[in-house]
């Protein structure tokens, strides 16, 4: 109960930042559709400050947050880009979301579309970005 409160405000941010976001568009678009690969849920990378990677008790902290909300696992720590690199245990065999309703934003918003850079697409995606 107390993680789907939790995920809850974590949605409800996410809706929030999407809305101030909308006025200002992106260079990028994206054409296709999901292929059910599972790759996006197989290899999630989460940007983290240096500065959190750097010390070990709020690594901890931060891996051991994001693995009890979002119900993901750590599969590795890029030093060198400042990722943390999970795995999803909702996953289905399928390649389908096992708790789609309660989806983290990272599920909810891939592929990303950002404002400035070219979205970061596995080979194996469906979707594929188009210059605007």
């Amino acid at each position: 109960m107390l993680r789907k409160i939790a995920l809850s405000l974590v949605l409800a941010d996410n809706y929030v930042s999407k809305l101030a976001r909308k006025p200002f568009g992106s260079r990028w678009r994206l054409e296709g559709s999901c292929k059910k690969c599972g790759k996006c849920c197989k290899e999630i990378h989460i940007k983290i400050e240096p500065r959190l990677l750097s010390n070990k008790l709020t690594q901890e902290i931060v891996i051991r947050w994001v693995s009890w909300l979002f119900r993901f696992y750590l599969q590795r720590i890029d030093y060198e880009r400042n990722y943390l690199v999970f795995g999803c245990k909702n996953l289905r065999p399928d390649g389908t979301c096992g708790d789609y309703k309660w989806r983290p934003n990272v599920c909810r918003n891939y592929p990303l579309v950002d404002f400035f850079e070219e979205p970061a697409l596995f080979d194996t995606c469906g979707y594929k970005a188009i210059k605007k």
